[in-house]
């Protein structure tokens, strides 16, 4: 099963709008997932107080009202970029400060609430061609500002904004922008006309009512026409290819052509791009098979980016496949501090405590999760698989049909899956919702269905569905593991992922 709200839609490889709305969390999000961890079946570990300035970037606020969000999105992810460059400063909470967008936000609160010393809060106004930022750099204790100021250039020049608002907070805590950042800073400038469209991008896969992750993608192919030498673009055009799969029936083999591609390239024009690192490292392990591959680009990544909670979820996610559960758990409580309200994070830990055989505490954490995306079918299909381990018959009927429900399914199937007709309810399912094989294949092998169980699994293999990683490790795919045939399927997956260049 996928790790990304949306995956498992039956319908057509390019049809509809993508809604990636669940990959961003929703305002309640803040209480609920801080109680999810909380109620978790072990303390976290005790955060020290931090040895280097720790920050975040909030969302920068529109003084314009002119509809541009997009590219004040864009221009504090570049911002937070930027910042990430300086020597000595560790920049976290990229997704998890997105909630915090209101004009009337207290941002030393928001701080506190991110687990970051100090926090930077800016507004933007960009009027016929002018742009003016204006930041406040603030500490989360005390409360105090200290550093401000105001950066008037054009919009064309929106990267002279970036890079002043970097060296004043840079130096209000004490830091320098040596040559190296400045190097990484002068890589990272494009026109305008490249920027709105690569903010376009970023904006409508973040949106939650219009979310689009192939527009994103046309959206960076005409930001790569108009300036193919602005790696970031292509970064984030690897990203949306590697998250297309996990949301629809994308073709795998486009991933791992023109995603790796796109990742590699970023890598060609900016080699300490930790995000492009991180993209072609998940392409390598999800779709790849490259387990090794993918943890040595992950680890790079983190190594030139710590704060940067969204490698740390994929090194975690990457971990369990390989069954290094100790490692994966490290990953996952790093990747917590670092992104404090992550909702892929909160699923990995609750994937954690049901590879720890704790069965009841992974369908408390789903149950917390599915608060905060009802509607999203594979979360109910992974709460259904959990049940089902758990033994608790009562809650089995009702995910079931809610699972099914949200594909589309018949409602009956619930009941035929109690009576003597599993087999029969499972043909049902896979003929009626198309679910994806990864999840046919774990309720067939539940079911106790083995021919059914191993042909779903050889389409997930031969299609390298991303949730096919789960079979060599995941509690729900044991009576499948044990089948001899798998056995012979899975080894010759292994192998084929050892030929790759």
């Amino acid at each position: 099963m996928a790790r990304g709200p949306g995956s498992g839609s039956s319908a057509s490889v390019l049809s509809g709008r993508l809604r990636i709305g669940l990959v961003v969390l929703a305002l309640g999000a803040v209480a609920i997932l801080i109680l999810l961890r909380a109620s978790g079946s072990s303390d976290p570990p005790e955060i020290l107080p931090p040895v280097r300035p720790v920050l975040a970037v909030l969302p920068l606020i529109d003084l314009t009202g002119a509809g541009r969000d997009y590219f004040n999105g864009g221009l504090a992810a570049e911002i937070a970029a930027g910042l990430a460059t300086v020597p000595g400063l560790e920049v976290r909470a990229r997704v998890s400060a997105g909630i915090y967008d209101d004009v009337n936000r207290d941002a030393a609160q928001a701080g506190a609430e991110l687990g970051v010393s100090v926090v930077l809060d800016a507004t933007v106004r960009r009027v016929s061609g002018q742009l003016r930022v204006a930041g406040r750099l603030i500490d989360t204790g005390s409360r105090a500002v200290v550093w401000s100021g105001v950066q008037d250039t054009t919009a064309v020049e929106w990267h002279g904004a970036r890079d002043a608002i970097v060296a004043g907070v840079a130096g209000a805590l004490g830091l320098e922008v040596d040559e190296q950042a400045r190097r990484r800073l002068e890589r990272r400038q494009t026109g305008l006309e490249a920027f709105d469209l690569y903010a376009l991008g970023r904006f409508g896969w973040a949106e939650g009512e219009g979310g689009d992750l192939l527009e994103a993608v046309s959206h960076y192919q005409l930001a790569i026409e108009a300036d193919s030498a602005f790696a970031p673009t292509w970064t984030a055009l690897a990203e949306a290819y590697a998250a297309l799969p996990r949301f629809t029936r994308f073709p795998v083999e486009r991933v791992r052509q023109e995603g790796a591609a796109a990742a590699r390239t970023a890598l060609r024009l900016d080699p300490d791009a930790a995000d492009a690192h991180a993209a072609l490292g998940e392409i390598l392990y999800l779709y790849e098979r490259d387990l090794s591959g993918g943890r040595s680009h992950l680890t790079r990544a983190v190594e030139l980016d710590p704060g940067n909670g969204a490698s740390l979820a994929r090194l975690c996610e990457l971990e369990m496949y390989d069954g290094r559960l100790d490692e994966a758990d490290v990953a996952c409580r790093r990747g917590a501090e670092k992104e404090p309200l992550s909702f892929q994070l909160a699923w990995l830990e609750a994937d954690l405590r049901k590879l720890q055989g704790d069965f009841g505490g992974a369908l408390r954490s789903l149950d917390s999760l599915r608060i905060l995306s009802p509607g999203y079918a594979p979360l109910a299909a992974d709460a259904a698989f959990t049940a089902l381990l758990a033994g608790d018959s009562t809650r089995v009927s009702d995910d079931l049909e809610y699972w099914l429900s949200l594909l589309g399914g018949d409602d009956a199937l619930p009941a035929a899956w109690f009576g003597a007709g599993r087999s029969g309810a499972l043909r049902r399912l896979a003929a009626e919702v198309d679910p994806p094989p990864s999840d046919l294949a774990a309720l067939a092998a539940l079911a106790g269905d083995d021919p059914m169980a191993l042909a779903a699994a050889r389409a997930a293999l031969n299609g390298r569905d991303p949730g096919s990683l789960r079979f060599g490790v995941f509690p729900e795919f044991e009576a499948l593991r044990e089948q001899a045939a798998f056995q012979v399927l899975w080894e010759a997956a292994l192998r084929e992922s050892e030929d790759i260049p």
